[in-house]
């Protein structure tokens, strides 16, 4: 296990206090998976308790015996019961009076209810997760080393693909073939998201027709599986000749998400696959000199598109009709569905630092799906990748 390092830890928290100063909030309770992991650099069934000019607190209902874990950032208080909590931050010198600070985007609502009922009656209960998410979008020179360990562990996953294919193998085999070597590389078998409706597990790994069919997921592949209790990603389909075979796999190393996108194919594939290709290199053209500080992502979000209906592409463009995505990428970091989105309406500009999954996909009738996706850091001089599979279709 490798310890997230405590001065990132207390530059994170310090930031937060600031925020929660400035908007006049006295005590934040942060309890989601990622978020927790973020400020207190461990997860516990519990809440971190932070306030301004006061040592954080990290409460912790489970568990109360750990061997062997590392040194937290915080002092630990042990608790049984939410019903204790008053008690607990009073005794810890945290604010009893004022607006308590939660993350409502990801609360559920029985526990939202209680903490207003019993725990906190008579202090407003507002929302913090705007500023939780837009301090997590701007990565770290630590988060940048995790998200370059996540890339370079899916650029030797893919590596091993042109030996692996073959006429014949299900989508499921080549993806449980995939996972296998994704998770003795270190993949830590869990993909966060922050969207509670979203389901994600490794990725999809689709091929011909396959790769258009939608799925309930918001994500411009879907797939059909091979359960109702689970419709989405790889299924029995077998790989034949002359079709695409999308491989859009996540990693996860230390808990920093990367998400990629390669193209394969054995032996041939049609004209108009090649054809929706060049479009996908066009776009990747665009964005990577286009993605840069300052730059409003629906500035970014209407170019490509222009460029998309210049071909006449429109149509296929992200999805078919309107189980079409809105966005064209997405951030990713502890999270895959992190900020920023590049969308025509995402409210901030791009900053340095920042960490994009950029994925354009075009969807042909009748043949597959075509695309790739990549994950890169803005900087001043353009868009630095940090996926370096080589792009293009794969011809085995």
């Amino acid at each position: 296990m490798e310890p997230v390092p405590v001065a990132e830890v207390s530059s994170r928290v310090e930031a937060l206090q600031k925020a929660l100063s400035s908007a006049g909030v006295s005590l934040a309770l942060i309890r989601h998976p990622a978020d927790l992991l973020y400020y207190a650099g461990s997860l516990v069934d519990g809440f971190l308790a932070v306030a301004p000019g006061v040592q954080p607190r990290l409460l912790v209902r489970r568990p109360h015996h750990r061997d062997h874990s590392p040194p937290t950032a915080w002092p630990q208080v042990l608790y049984r019961d939410v019903k204790e909590l008053p008690q607990l931050l009073s005794l810890a010198g945290l604010p009893a009076q004022g607006p308590v600070g939660l993350a409502i985007d990801v609360l559920p609502a029985a526990l939202f209810q209680r903490l207003q009922a019993q725990i906190f009656p008579g202090r407003p209960l507002v929302d913090v997760s705007p500023a939780i998410r837009q301090q997590r979008m701007v990565k770290s020179a630590y988060e940048l080393a995790q998200v370059r360990k996540a890339a370079a562990v899916l650029d030797q996953v893919h590596e091993q693909v042109p030996a692996l294919l073959r006429p014949g193998m299900s989508e499921l085999e080549l993806s449980a073939v995939l996972e296998y070597r994704l998770r003795l590389l270190g993949h830590q078998g869990l993909v966060r998201v922050r969207n509670r409706d979203l389901e994600v597990f490794y990725g999809h790994v689709l091929s011909g027709v396959s790769g258009l069919q939608i799925a309930y997921t918001d994500t411009p592949s879907g797939g059909p599986g091979f359960s109702q209790a689970f419709p989405q990603g790889p299924s029995l389909k077998q790989l034949a000749l002359g079709e695409p075979i999308s491989i859009d796999l996540a990693a996860c190393v230390n808990g920093y998400v990367v998400d990629m996108t390669r193209m394969y194919a054995l032996e041939s594939l049609p004209a108009r696959a090649w054809e929706a290709w060049d479009a996908v290199a066009e776009l990747y053209r665009l964005f990577t000199a286009a993605a840069r500080p300052g730059t409003k992502p629906g500035d970014i979000f209407t170019l490509l598109w222009d460029a998309v209906r210049d071909r006449d592409l429109q149509d296929f463009f992200m999805g078919l009709g309107p189980d079409r995505v809105s966005f064209l990428g997405h951030g990713v970091g502890l999270e895959l569905d992190e900020f920023p989105f590049i969308t025509a309406r995402f409210p901030f500009p791009l900053e340095a630092d920042m960490v994009v999954a950029f994925e354009p996909k075009l969807f042909l009738p009748e043949i597959g799906m075509i695309g790739q996706e990549d994950t890169g850091r803005i900087t001043p001089a353009g868009v630095e990748w940090l996926t370096r599979s080589p792009r293009g279709i794969t011809l085995i």
